[in-house]
């Protein structure tokens, strides 16, 4: 018998799936979350445990509302699978956006770059009238923000004309080149938000209890955005992963955003503590968009073969 030859291709790691949870589980993963949180409260309130105890609470807090929120929101995925699909079905043009993933991810971007345009045209505003650094720098990230995503709009209406899929596919590439080394540029900005956020001035505050709803969305976001990340993979699209890491990148920001209003909230007096969590998260969210920008762009140049002139995709 001949020896089998050994394949040159290499295995696919497949990631292991979070598992399934009971109700009852559920209830008790979501009953120890309240506790953890109202502990975490309790001590950036009143500051009455140990300081490793204070930090022990934070952090099962942070875990505990992670896991609770995925397990939210697969839960309520699957009712919307069950109940609410067949009406989205019985509707033509509902049916149309269910079905198609690549016009749902573009049309769901839509939203996206508009709250950043305001978000952009406010903070600009504001840190003009005020002599805001701080306003300015979330300025400057939003502009950049809204940039990429309304570039990556109007171009799918100009690629969804081509047929040629290998044309089509070098184009989209472009736009994935052009898109990661714009995140070269955002994670400067960030750079210098946290710089001020820690050194000088910045952080965002919400009046009463508002800050739980922030949250529980910000929660549900960062979730949501890193499902979308990891699913996208499958779709081979450089159009689709840029635009699905644009809002990866949002929802991180956003997470450094709801720290500094929950400090702002809770965190009375202890200012050392405060500037090393901003410090430590804000630079991980920065060193995250810097990877992903060199990332992209070595990805663009393996897929060209290096090769730059204009004939080639990431050219």
């Amino acid at each position: 018998m001949k020896p089998e030859k050994k394949s040159g291709k290499s295995r696919k790691i497949s990631i292991p799936a979070i598992p399934p949870m009971r109700l009852w589980r559920r209830i008790v993963l979501y009953l120890l979350t309240a506790v953890c949180v109202a502990l975490s409260l309790i001590e950036v309130t009143f500051q009455c445990f140990p300081y490793a105890a204070g930090m022990l609470f934070y952090v099962l807090a942070a875990i505990t509302l992670m896991v609770s929120c995925y397990y939210f929101i697969i839960n309520i995925r699957r009712d919307i699978r069950e109940i609410i699909k067949p009406a989205i079905a019985a509707n033509r043009y509902t049916n149309m956006v269910a079905e198609d993933y690549r016009l749902r991810t573009i049309l769901f971007a839509v939203p996206g770059m508009m709250s950043n345009i305001i978000f952009a045209v406010f903070n600009g505003v504001v840190a003009v009238i005020s002599h805001s650094a701080w306003l300015g720098t979330l300025a400057a990230y939003y502009i950049l923000l809204s940039l990429m995503r309304s570039g990556v709009v109007m171009q799918e209406r100009r690629l969804s004309r081509i047929r040629n899929e290998k044309e089509r596919m070098k184009k989209e590439l472009r736009v994935y080149r052009r898109n990661s080394v714009m995140f070269l540029f955002l994670a400067v900005v960030l750079a210098g938000a946290v710089i001020l956020l820690v050194h000088f001035q910045g952080g965002k505050s919400y009046p009463g209890y508002t800050i739980y709803a922030v949250a529980a969305y910000t929660f549900y976001k960062i979730i949501l955005s890193t499902i979308q990340v990891l699913k996208v993979g499958k779709r081979k699209s450089p159009l689709l992963t840029i635009t699905r890491r644009i809002g990866y990148i949002d929802a991180c920001v956003s997470i450094l955003m709801l720290q500094t209003a929950m400090f702002a909230s809770f965190a009375g007096g202890q200012e050392d503590f405060m500037l090393l969590m901003n410090a430590a998260t804000g630079a991980v969210v920065c060193v995250m968009v810097l990877g992903l920008g060199i990332q992209g762009i070595c990805y663009c140049r393996k897929q060209t073969g290096g090769k730059e002139n204009g004939s080639y995709p990431c050219g």
